[in-house]
């Protein structure tokens, strides 16, 4: 809804009709959009006057302080633990776009799903003990890179739209999903989110109470703005350059080092998500203000992050409070390493705030016009109709999936590798050697298994 506009009902008639006509609805076949048709419209979609999602608007000092007491005094008369205070917010991952100007502003052959976005939804406590797995939200229902699957089968929590847009269906979903989980536990919640007219709170709820921050504060008082979601992003941006610096060195053509399908960048990003840790989690939810000074979480010793024993180009850990910033050398060390391969151009080297908050995601968030909706909805009827036929539908310029390796590839890739590390002299080649050595023994054993089974059916072959 445009900033300031009042949503009453003859708006949404009107909107109503808008969309009848550029659909060809015959008139005599329109309905009549009475006084009951209205309000069970507005009780179905949770509308009520709202500003937009992440308004930037101006907010003075006094105003933000106002909102961290409210909060603070919201927390301390409702007695919740640290644990047990959570804050939700979503963000659009642009997973294959590549850190070139040159190429993310155009379309490049080779080089393809630069623009295609997810959206996740991220929630943590203020004590840093709870990430739920984000809720990730993508076009298809069924990508081709699922290979017939579902998301849930694939071990993420996966929801589409043709716009890959967060809902208020499936953000009421998602809610009595948790809701359920959490009356299961004997728990109750306190759940922190911005006012995003898609928050819409199922008023079936009983053991999450949700509360919405004051318009235009977010970026003042949400902890997941203050860092969570953008650690997030700076170590999936760094994983991503990596990986395609790998793919450069073991003989992948330029114009395909950035392919990633969706399913490879959803693990990724779960990798990503994974090294988003306690006291990184912590700093924001204390740099938001919004906790009461005796609840205040303690800080803890960062640890030291997985990725760091892999690229020795890497800074060394930081003080708790730097984490972010490190984070960020750690891409911005990436785009070094990315350069002098000759694979990035200084003058189309993109900036970190480019990368972590590309301007694309700015206007996918903010300019959804009519036609954009009509065709939200039309690309939304489209999918299922080509999900009903097959199973499965491409996300729309996502890299072709490669076919998976045959089990002796893989043993030979896993032989070849161990070669490698024996001549490494650190603890983690010597743990890498260890794994690489179960993995061959379970892999052979499998395939022993497997003859095995075979081999018996042909000698007691079925009765037809």
């Amino acid at each position: 809804m445009a900033s300031g506009l009042l949503l009453t009902g003859e708006v949404i008639r009107q909107k109503w009709k808008a969309f009848a006509d550029r659909a060809g609805v015959p008139t005599d076949k329109r309905i009549s959009l009475s006084e009951g048709w209205l309000s069970r419209y507005k009780v179905r979609n949770g509308l009520k006057q709202t500003k937009r999602h992440g308004e930037a608007a101006s907010a003075s000092s006094q105003t933000v302080d106002k909102e961290r007491l409210r909060m603070q005094g919201l927390i301390k008369n409702g007695g919740y633990k640290l644990r047990d205070i959570f804050n939700a917010d979503e963000s659009g991952l642009f997973y294959a776009m590549p850190p070139d100007r040159g190429l993310a502003d155009k379309q490049h052959a080779g080089l393809k799903g630069k623009k295609v976005r997810l959206t996740y939804l991220f929630t943590v406590n203020a004590d840093g003990s709870k990430k739920l797995p984000p809720l990730i939200i993508g076009k298809a229902y069924k990508p081709r890179a699922f290979k017939n699957k579902t998301g849930e089968q694939l071990g993420f929590i996966y929801r589409n739209n043709a716009k890959a847009w967060m809902t208020a269906t499936i953000y009421q979903e998602w809610l009595l999903d948790w809701d359920e989980k959490l009356r299961r536990e004997g728990r109750k919640i306190l759940l922190l989110q911005d006012n995003f007219s898609r928050h819409v709170v199922p008023d079936t709820l009983t053991n999450i109470h949700v509360e919405n921050f004051e318009p235009n504060l977010t970026a003042h008082v949400q902890p997941n703005d203050q860092g969570i979601i953008r650690c997030f992003k700076a170590h999936y941006q760094a994983k991503f350059i990596h990986r395609s610096i790998d793919l450069y060195e073991a003989g992948i053509t330029p114009t395909h080092v950035y392919d990633i399908d969706q399913l490879e960048g959803m693990r990724l990003a779960d990798e990503a998500w994974n090294e988003v840790d306690t006291t990184t989690i912590r700093n924001c939810w204390r740099k938001a203000g919004i906790l009461p000074p005796d609840t205040d979480p303690i800080p803890i010793q960062p640890t030291l992050l997985i990725s760091s024993l892999i690229h020795t180009t890497q800074p060394q850990p930081k003080p708790p409070n730097d984490l972010v910033r490190q984070a960020e050398d750690m891409v911005e060390s990436a785009l070094n390493t990315l350069e002098k391969t000759g694979l990035l151009q200084r003058t189309n080297r993109m900036d970190i705030n480019e990368l972590l908050n590309p301007a694309v995601e700015v206007h996918q968030v903010f300019e959804e016009t009519d036609e954009d909706i009509y065709e939200a909805v039309m690309d939304a009827k489209k999918v299922r109709e080509e999900s009903a036929k097959s199973g499965e539908v491409d996300v729309e310029s996502d890299a072709p999936v490669e076919p998976a390796p045959t089990r002796n590839e893989a043993l030979q890739a896993a032989l070849l590798l161990r070669k490698y590390t024996q001549d490494l002299d650190d603890p983690f080649a010597r743990k890498l050697e260890t794994m690489l050595g179960s993995f061959g023994r379970k892999t052979r054993t499998a395939a022993m298994q497997n003859t095995k089974d075979t081999e018996l059916t042909n000698y007691f072959p079925s009765k037809e």
